[in-house]
């Protein structure tokens, strides 16, 4: 087969994996939704939280107000929002949170934790733990 024959078949190729739904990213794993660009930038605020509670400076910053005094507790625990779940009304919004074994992920619970808006910002209010 002449060189130029053979390329014909990778660029059909190249071609098919253009096509949405097609190729590669058809086994790409999904976004997870949280319902809304505000939910998902909750959510976020979550995910950040997750490094945050190691520090104390970086976990009172987390809060708009005064932050639980039993800041070690948290250390414990990995955080992460139910897909779906945060309600925002305005600048307030509550989200459900599950709660993680920090060394094992194994879940423990859930608790409704609850956000407002500081400017363009989401910060925590209240995050209570099992």
């Amino acid at each position: 087969m002449p060189p130029a024959r053979r390329l014909i078949p990778l660029a059909l190729l190249g071609a098919v994996m253009l096509v949405p739904g097609c190729g590669a990213s058809s086994g790409t794993p999904r976004m997870p939704d949280y319902g809304s660009e505000d939910g998902l930038k909750i959510a976020l605020v979550v995910s950040e939280f997750n490094d945050a509670k190691n520090n104390q400076t970086k976990f009172k910053n987390s809060f708009a107000e005064l932050p639980p005094a039993n800041w070690k507790q948290y250390e414990k625990y990995s955080f992460r929002v139910k897909q779906g779940s945060p309600k925002v009304n305005g600048t307030t919004a509550t989200a459900t949170v599950t709660i993680h074994n920090e060394s094992n992920f194994e879940a423990v619970g859930t608790q409704e934790w609850s956000f407002v808006k500081v400017g363009d910002t989401w910060k925590l209010k209240t995050a209570p733990i099992v």
